[in-house]
């Protein structure tokens, strides 16, 4: 997630300025709700395999925090470097939320009214409020008193209490006679830990889908790798590029690798062969075919796209049906009930968006032509047929790999690279 200004953040944070009275400061991440609807066993596998890929996000970011699993859903997060601790661990999927914490003293209600009131009274001025109050430990007073005492504190000042949809929501926790007051917090992407499920292979074009579909897997716990076909020579440096940028950002844990087909001599074929309306389904099918050679290669079980149900001809339900014919794994397609308001939105959000934009239409083959938007299945297999036997094994010889972390414009990729994952 990109770094975001105090107005991007979660809404109805409470930020809270600096003053002169000293508050040890802490963070605390919240990991997924998700997780804990899961068995008991569940929740023991997927909550180590969470806090590594933290520290992963962790470490080059502020390599002096240290992070302890405080048990149930929370972590917490100490040291120097805090605010870009805060931001990394909001890239972080399975983890909800990222909130500073302030440690304030709290040993009788009127203690923590007061601090609490003099933290939160420059935010609440002139805007609606709530008070929310978690208590642990033997006192007494309830939580309820004590949201009572502290918005009785702040009325004052504010535009009113509003408890259904306040402008600034001051959070506290109180553990026996500590008290913490939420400063400031980060949404975090949610999901599952990636590395919790199956891994698999995004077909990767360079625009705005299909790094959309990464990420969405990559939130369900899939460590993903990514499939460029290159059909001109300098669309693949920026497909590689839009992917390492989606790696560095998110992939915390785990090793992304990008995988490069030249697919030229296909597209010219594929031009010189078959009719113009059935190019883009003929195109798709055989990409499909050559995504499940390169998946099977490295024994990964699921191919991935970033189809979306008739956002153009040749994705109409019809249409993927018939490109799924050629599908010899599974094909996910998380984009599939998706408008295109909607994917650029989460592309905006996840970052990739600027440089998505940056891509230049080059799969479209039908030369002006309308496009068939439900394929016979009789007229594709008439195409496929004048194309040359063995052009989708030349094209696989062709297969080159890089590890994400390594690529930068104009290094060799390994030919042929294979890489072995143990998938969960």
């Amino acid at each position: 997630m990109r770094t975001r200004s105090r107005a991007d953040r979660v809404r109805g944070m409470m930020a809270v300025p600096m003053d002169d009275t000293p508050h040890p400061e802490s963070l605390r991440a919240l990991a997924s709700s998700e997780i804990f609807i899961k068995s008991k066993r569940t929740r023991q596998r997927f909550l180590p395999i969470l806090r590594a890929n933290l520290e992963a996000a962790l470490s080059p970011a502020a390599p002096d925090v240290v992070v302890r699993h405080r048990g149930n859903q929370e972590f917490d997060i100490s040291g120097i470097g805090l605010a870009d601790a805060a931001r990394a661990a909001a890239t972080v999927f399975g983890i909800d939320r990222v909130d500073l914490i302030r440690q304030i003293s709290s040993s009788t209600l009127d203690d923590l009214t007061t601090n609490v009131a003099r933290l939160a009274e420059p935010l609440t001025r002139d805007h609606t409020f709530a008070v929310r109050v978690r208590r642990t430990g033997n006192h007494e007073w309830t939580s309820r008193d004590a949201e009572v005492a502290i918005g009785n504190a702040l009325i004052g000042s504010s535009a009113g209490v509003n408890l259904d949809e306040p402008e600034v929501t001051v959070r506290v926790r109180v553990e026996g006679a500590k008290g913490l007051v939420v400063s400031e917090s980060w949404q975090g992407p949610g999901g599952l830990p990636i590395g919790t499920q199956s891994s698999c292979l995004v077909m990767l074009s360079g625009g705005i889908d299909s790094p959309v579909a990464a990420w969405m897997m990559m939130r369900r716990g899939c460590p993903v790798d990514m499939l460029h076909f290159q059909l001109e020579c300098n669309q693949a440096d920026h497909a590689l590029a839009v992917g390492q940028q989606l790696a560095a950002r998110w992939s915390h844990g785990v090793e992304v690798n990008l995988h490069v087909v030249n697919f030229e001599a296909v597209k010219k074929e594929l031009t010189a062969a078959a009719q113009p309306k059935y190019r883009q389904v003929l195109l798709k099918q055989l990409m499909t075919e050559a995504a499940y050679g390169v998946a099977r290669r490295l024994q990964l079980p699921l191919v991935v796209n970033g189809d979306s149900l008739g956002q153009v001809s040749s994705q109409t339900a019809a249409n993927l049906i018939e490109i799924d014919k050629y599908a010899r794994a599974p094909v996910a397609r998380p984009l599939l009930a998706f408008t295109k308001q909607e994917i650029v939105d989460r592309a905006r959000q996840i970052g990739t968006y600027e440089l998505s934009t940056k891509a230049r239409e080059v799969c479209d083959l039908s030369e002006g032509n309308r496009v068939e938007t439900a394929a016979a299945t009789h007229r594709l297999r008439r195409g496929m047929s004048r194309l040359r036997e063995g052009l989708i094994d030349d094209a696989l010889a062709t297969w080159e790999s890089v590890p994400a972390a390594e690529w930068f414009p104009g290094v060799p990729l390994t030919p042929n690279a294979i890489v072995s994952r143990q998938n969960p």
